[in-house]
């Protein structure tokens, strides 16, 4: 089959490697319709990850059900499923809790990034491909509802949940100011998510303008980056947002989150960092009260309710797509998604 396969910074390549086998009485090959580029993709792009070359990458597809183990109980083949990004089993303690990212059988196993994300299950294939092998497949695949295409159904494979673990984790009541940092993908898809929570106001700051335009269209107060902080203080009587969101991985926006938080509010990390480490405000944290999460987002927990929310149009990240395009042009899409060139802001693929 053909796939996307990494070789280094920059370097990734579309070319034929072995068909998915299926290796487990849990596992099922999944021939993919439909799958994308994700921000955090870019970490191995530019190299910053200890990753080893030669994998598949990509960790949001949608796709049909080809073949099932013998274990499987709840798919069939010919079904269609998003597959979540997020490997997990459905059964231990901690996915019972709604916390899948912990998951004690695949141990935080993400597609698409070789040994270096696969937990406890081993190399992972990636989803930018024709065809995977998915893991712990009842529980890691979800079939679609027939109201949920594939360009909208791919959003729920990561970033549509991983911005609505970040509003959560926000506890946005209704009548906050939320302001968002970072206005990609997943920043465009917190717009989405903070509002199904009943905010009085959304801001969502950006350096690049276009990305600011598409947050305007979904609801949000746009702004600069560089004004954000006057702005949010003018319509916060001074204050500051009740809730901030850091949604892109980058040290500058998550500064900016704390910088622009209300004393006793709360400061949401979902964006990945390509750093492993950050120097954290422990004064600033401490003196004015604030609430800090974080953590990798329980996607597999929250597709369920978010593709109700599709299905009955409640929620449509449609509109945030910019470029569908071919599989053999995926090199191509890296290098526009990462250039902020050509409007890129979700690119899908369709191979």
């Amino acid at each position: 089959m053909k796939a996307t396969v990494f070789y280094g910074a920059r370097d990734v390549r579309v070319e034929r490697v072995p068909d998915p086998e299926l290796k487990s009485p849990t596992d099922a090959i999944v021939r993919i319709t439909r799958a994308a580029i994700c921000g955090s993709d870019l970490h191995a792009y530019h190299g910053n990850m200890p990753v080893e070359p030669g994998f598949v990458l990509g960790h949001e597809g949608v796709g049909v059900v080809e073949e099932v183990g013998r274990g499987i109980a709840g798919l069939k083949k010919g079904q269609r499923v998003v597959v979540s990004g997020l490997v997990a089993c459905g059964e231990c303690f901690y996915c019972r809790r709604g916390q899948p990212s912990q998951c004690a059988k695949a141990g935080s196993a993400v597609f698409g990034y070789g040994k270096n994300a696969a937990g406890k299950l081993g190399e992972l294939g990636g989803e930018q491909s024709e065809a995977i092998a998915v893991p712990l497949a009842d529980y890691t695949c979800y079939p679609l509802p027939d109201g949920v295409d594939d360009d909208a159904a791919v959003f729920l494979a990561d970033i549509l949940p991983t911005a609505f673990f970040g509003a959560l984790n926000g506890e946005i009541h209704p009548g906050d100011t939320v302001a968002i940092f970072g206005c990609g993908p997943v920043g465009l898809c917190a717009v989405l998510a903070a509002h199904l929570f009943g905010p009085a106001e959304v801001f969502a700051a950006d350096s690049v303008g276009y990305r600011r335009d598409l947050a305007r269209d979904l609801g949000a107060t746009a702004v600069d980056l560089g004004e954000a902080k006057q702005k949010i203080l003018d319509r916060t009587d001074g204050r500051g947002a009740d809730i901030t969101i850091e949604a892109v991985g980058n040290e500058g926006a998550l500064a900016a989150a704390f910088e622009n938080v209300r004393g006793g509010g709360t400061v949401s990390m979902v964006g990945v960092l390509g750093k492993p480490s950050y120097d954290f405000p422990m004064g600033l944290a401490f003196q004015r009260d604030l609430t800090f999460r974080v953590g990798l987002a329980n996607i597999t927990a929250h597709i369920p309710r978010l593709a109700t929310l599709i299905e009955h149009r409640r929620i449509d990240p449609r509109p945030i797509i910019s470029h569908t395009i071919g599989l053999d042009e995926t090199p191509r899409g890296y290098k526009i998604f990462d250039a902020h060139a050509e409007g890129a802001v979700k690119i899908l693929i369709k191979p």
